[in-house]
Order: structure tokens, then sequence, then C-alpha cells
């Protein structure tokens, strides 16, 4: 089975920030405690794009964390629903496809300022891959997680946590309608 994870991750030490998010835009959804200065959540009905609702609703910095094993990775950092860095890498049809067009390390490094730079010059050295198999041997999907400090974002979307949500006592379910 391959990986489909898609996650939303404030930057906010409130849990019950991701959670009036969800409920301003009426979007069911499962909430973290924070960790590293992220709250990690979970909106019902995601397509692997932002939630343009979610977005606006956001008063703190925002990121929205996608990785699709078999067919690519990427993230868009928000603030106050302007995109300050973005980045996705696709390879569905065995060809590489990088936009890289509005990424920024500097807005990056602003936005989130425990960024580690040594695991950041990790991540950037694979924005480019030369083939899959380098790509996927590197994982650096899983290394700009780690250079921004987020702990919730592994095999992890709300299908996963819905179906898996009573093995999960660290989450919180919100009904957002």
């Amino acid at each position: 089975m391959s990986e489909f994870s898609e996650s939303y991750h404030l930057r906010s030490e409130q849990q019950g920030d991701a959670i009036e998010i969800l409920r301003s835009v009426q979007c069911n959804g499962y909430v973290y405690r924070p960790s590293n200065g992220w709250v990690t959540f979970l909106a019902e009905g995601s397509t692997f794009e932002p939630d343009e609702r979610i977005v606006a609703a956001a008063v703190h910095p925002l990121l929205h964390y996608v990785y699709a094993e078999d067919y690519g990775w990427g993230f868009t950092l928000y603030n106050h629903g302007a995109v300050v860095s973005r980045y996705h890498c696709n390879w569905g049809d065995d060809e590489l496809h990088v936009d890289d067009s509005e990424y920024s390390r500097a807005n990056l490094q602003q936005v989130v300022p425990s960024v580690q730079l040594e695991v950041l010059d990790d991540v950037e050295q694979w924005l480019h891959p030369h083939d899959i198999d380098e790509l996927l041997t590197a994982e650096p999907a899983k290394l700009f997680a780690h250079a921004v400090g987020l702990v919730h974002y592994n095999w992890l979307s709300y299908d996963y946590i819905e179906r898996d949500s009573a093995n999960s006592p660290e989450v919180t379910w919100v009904a957002g309608a």
C-alpha cells in the first residue's frame, strides 16, 4: 500500500486555534496537540490541494503538506492567506515535474524561525532530483518535515485517522457543522 498523506500545520501553541478554523469553515476534522510550535490538523474532504476556506480563516502561519508516495510531494506555506513559500514535485508519469517558482528560503526562515538550517540545506540539494530513484532514496519530503519541525506528517490524512482514530488518543475530533 502506498502512502497518501495530507495535513495542515498551524504555527501556534494553542490547539484551540486549529479547532476554531475548522469550526469557522464548518469542516469536520482532527486536531493534534501542539508540538514544536505546530498544531497539526486534518480536514474532511481533502483533495491534495489547499482548501481556500481554511487558508483564508488562518490568522497564524499555515503549512499545507502533501506526500503521495507514488505521485509526488509538496508544501505551501501561507501567512495571512498569502503564499510565502511553495514547492511541488510530481512523478506519476515516470517523468519528474518540479515547480519551485514560489519557493523562498528567506520567507520560510522568516515565518518558521526555528527551521533547522542544516537540514534545510539537505532538502534544497534534492529540490531538483535527476531521476525518480534518486528522489525516492533521498526522501526530501521527510527531510523537509524534519527541517521545519513537524512531528505529525507521516502516513497522515483525514481518511487514515478516521479509520484509526480509536487507536489515536492524541487527537481531538472536531465537528465543524
